[in-house]
């Protein structure tokens, strides 16, 4: 059961931050992980050392159970971004070419640049990328290195990807002979809706599946996992070596202990209960003081994406914001390279996580942001 803060007297002089998607610390299971890092630290001293390159070796096979892998295809590692990082190591180089949907997860974005990649996105609907302007954009620009996608709601929009689309656009990848990663770390928050099944699910061989444990234990702990092919994992496992020795077996096994335990179902359960007023919250908000916005109502997540209309008063908009008590994200930087070199619309655009914050908190800072448009 979890506890909600104690609320400020007036709610208006508290700052609102629609910044960062971060579970409240309410929503840490402490005294879990507490117990299970004394049972770890007494069952093996070895989780202090070196080794075990792949990550924790019971965790990986876990892994390997609950997506129908073999465990020789699963790499643990310091959450979802470093394993990203290291897929953008072993998978493009300097004018590589990556697309991803239109926005996405910035810092996706900023790595695959990083590594000297052009990223391109297409553009999202409500039930994920515009297949004919991906195939358009393969078609005029050849076969990309990487399509990333988080098909289940998507961040930063909140977005759930079709059945068909899943299907359309691994029917392409298999077309013209490319990847997918398949980012999931939000698949299990599910609110209301149906559960779709997962890209690896419909085609393992084209798939490359991200998640991480993140959002439904801890951020500290940054346990991610990776499932791939053998031939690229044992490539991400030497780039990993070389490039920090060795994985934290300590938290990767604490993790797998509280799996072990049978904690991770029924805390699921809560997190659902927890988040779901939430959710409603920021729905419910988007619509009364925005109600000419573009809003993806998502089904489950962390984020509830808003597109502004046109003619909003977005100049300046974060600074002023801040001057109001209210935290914003630059809604440019959701955004990569256009698909059809038009004007991409980041001014407008805004992320609203919700998870850390009460339903209370949500509704006024989504009339904050009204008022200053």
């Amino acid at each position: 059961m979890f506890l909600e803060r104690t609320p400020v007297t007036d709610i208006h002089m508290r700052t609102i931050a629609f910044t960062r998607g971060v579970p409240p610390d309410a929503a840490i299971p402490v005294e879990q992980l507490m117990a299970c890092q004394e049972a770890v630290l007494k069952a093996d001293v070895g989780v202090l050392q070196y080794g075990h390159k792949p990550g924790y070796e019971p965790l990986r096979e876990l892994i390997a159970g609950e997506h129908g892998a073999d465990s020789n295809e699963v790499f643990i590692s310091n959450g979802s971004i470093q394993i990203l990082d290291l897929l953008a190591g072993c998978l493009v180089r300097p004018g590589s070419f990556v697309i991803t949907e239109q926005p996405t997860y910035d810092r996706t974005i900023a790595t695959f640049r990083r590594h000297g990649a052009r990223v391109v996105g297409v553009p999202l609907e409500a039930d994920g990328m515009d297949m004919g302007r991906l195939e358009e954009l393969i078609r005029r620009e050849g076969r990309p290195d990487v399509l990333y996608l988080i098909p289940d709601f998507q961040n930063p929009t909140g977005s759930m990807m079709s059945l068909a689309k899943r299907r359309a656009v691994l029917e392409l990848a298999e077309r013209y002979d490319f990847p997918v990663i398949e980012d999931m770390p939000y698949r299990r928050l599910r609110y209301q809706g149906d559960e779709l099944p997962s890209l690896r699910q419909l085609n393992p061989a084209r798939v490359i599946t991200m998640s991480s444990y993140t959002k439904l234990i801890s951020p500290g702990m940054r346990v991610g996992f990776s499932i791939a092919d053998a031939g690229l994992t044992r490539k991400l496992v030497e780039l990993a070596e070389a490039t920090y020795l060795s994985p934290v077996l300590l938290t990767q096994a604490m993790v797998y202990e509280y799996i072990r335990r049978g904690y991770l179902e029924p805390h699921v359960r809560e997190l659902i209960a927890l988040y779901r007023p939430r959710w409603q919250a920021a729905v419910d908000a988007s619509r009364k003081y925005l109600p000419e916005a573009g809003l993806t109502a998502p089904d489950g997540g962390f984020f509830v994406g808003i597109m502004l209309p046109e003619g909003a008063r977005v100049d300046g908009l974060l600074e002023r914001a801040g001057k109001a008590q209210l935290g914003l994200t630059a809604g440019a930087s959701f955004f990569a390279d256009a698909d059809d070199a038009g004007t991409i619309p980041g001014d407008r655009f805004v992320r609203l996580p919700f998870c850390a914050l009460e339903p209370a908190e949500i509704e006024e800072g989504v009339r904050r942001l009204a008022k200053l448009l």
